[in-house]
């Protein structure tokens, strides 16, 4: 396969390709996009918890979720990645000029694209300037027309069209790979990792090429040489069919051939190599590359923990500030909700669903743990009964949110009977431990 990255610039057609044809590269591109968002997100508006509804319903019809999954896609193929605001306006203005909140009418799209479509983007390069690094237009051009049916019902191909579009920061976001200064583009993680996929389709062909003469029949017969070269074919496809999967070698009677290979011994420790290299280049343990490790984190190595860590790094970094951006333009739609409202007048905040869940028996231990934790620090007098009921509050245990009354989401409070019950459930598990410490 041809290097894509050639004289600085990366070929996006050439990249494209191996994305569609190495399943590995595949796996490394699509992996993180689809562990970041299968789980989705959620708009907390704890006060009041229709609008909650209503905007989380907006949200949904825009079908974020997916949007966001393409992006890092794209991000991860080309380097970079964008998606673009479908502004519905009342006096409708030109995609080169910022929104202005108070003429926004709705919000009826998100469309994700990748550096194909994108011509240039123009970003301050003064240090000086407050606005440095930053992005302040986007320019797109056409890359395929598309066709058009005609009058008797036959697709006509239409001419590219050599317009560029001019779209406003406002009115898109855009995120990056491995982007520095002095690059005009972010690097695809195809790109950067291209010599251990190299070698892993090196490690195939050479796999397969030892499977397929692993056994060789050998067939002498001087007539076979005498026969016509159609007669030879068939004889030959006839023999090997008859002897399955195991390759045929014709030879002369008087013919010998000697096969001289490598061993095999220790083969299994350089494609471990080279997968964990491969793992190492991508940063994704080869564990979750190659589908050893389950669905939960109950038993999981220290790098499929920071696995999920980066990829909630990625939510908080990347996906967030997009899914805020888009909010506030919901907030401020005339026909969204209770009309135009200034966003940073109302409590709101965006969530992420959990990333996994342990088994029932890794959640049941832990928050014993954390309880017998919660029991030391009482009895030791270190904290007081509502430190500990705040220590416990604090965890990220599954089974402890549950009995938590989290104020931060108006869908999830409880009853004071159900508050009241966790508290005597507590004060019960830590007065029971200190008796047992005193006796």
């Amino acid at each position: 396969m041809p290097n894509p990255y050639t004289n600085g610039e990366q070929d996006y057609s050439r990249i494209n390709q191996i994305f569609h044809k190495n399943g590995i590269a595949h796996k490394i591109v699509t992996k993180p996009a689809k562990d970041a968002t299968r789980n989705g997100f959620r708009l907390v508006i704890p006060n009041d918890e229709q609008k909650q509804a209503v905007y989380q319903k907006k949200l949904d019809s825009l079908a974020m979720q997916t949007a966001q999954r393409d992006e890092l896609i794209y991000q991860r193929r080309d380097g970079d990645a964008y998606v673009t605001y479908g502004i519905q306006e009342k006096d409708m203005t030109a995609s080169s000029e910022p929104i202005d909140p108070k003429n926004i009418e709705d919000v009826t799209f998100a469309h994700t694209f990748g550096q194909a479509n994108v011509l240039k983007t123009c970003t301050s390069d003064d240090p000086t300037d407050p606005n440095y690094g930053k992005e302040n237009t986007l320019v797109v051009r056409q890359t395929s027309a598309g066709s058009k049916i005609n009058d008797q019902g036959v697709p006509v191909a239409q001419p590219i069209s050599n317009k560029t579009i001019q779209i406003d920061k406002s009115r898109y976001s855009h995120i990056s790979l491995d982007k520095y200064e002095g690059d005009l583009t972010g690097t695809s993680v195809i790109s950067s990792c291209w010599d251990q996929l190299l070698v892993l389709d090196n490690a195939l062909e050479a796999t397969g090429k030892i499977l397929r003469e692993y056994e060789i029949k050998a067939f002498k017969s001087d007539a076979y040489f005498q026969l016509s070269k159609g007669l030879r074919q068939k004889f030959r496809e006839k023999l090997e069919y008859g002897m399955d999967n195991e390759s045929v070698l014709m030879l002369g009677s008087n013919e010998d051939i000697q096969k001289i290979t490598s061993s095999l011994g220790g083969i299994d420790s350089l494609l471990t190599f080279a997968w964990q290299d491969l793992a190492s280049a991508c940063n994704i343990p080869k564990s979750v590359l190659t589908g050893e490790q389950a669905g939960t984190l109950s038993g999981a190595t220290q790098d499929v923990a920071n696995y999920y860590d980066n990829i909630k790094a990625i939510q908080e970094e990347l996906l967030k500030p997009q899914l805020e951006q888009l909010v506030c333009l919901l907030f401020y739609a005339q026909n969204v909700g209770d009309g135009y409202e200034d966003p940073d007048s109302i409590d709101w905040h965006i969530e992420f669903n959990p990333l996994y869940s342990p088994d029932d028996k890794t959640q049941s231990e832990t928050t014993l743990n954390y309880a017998n934790a919660a029991n030391v620090l009482y009895t030791a007098g270190i904290f007081n009964l509502d430190q500990a009921l705040g220590f416990l509050s604090s965890q990220g245990n599954n089974q402890i949110q549950a009995m938590q009354n989290i104020h931060a989401d108006s869908a999830d409070d409880f009853t004071p009977e159900e508050i009241e019950k966790y508290e005597s459930a507590l004060k019960k598990v830590v007065h029971s431990g200190s008796k047992s410490n005193q006796d």
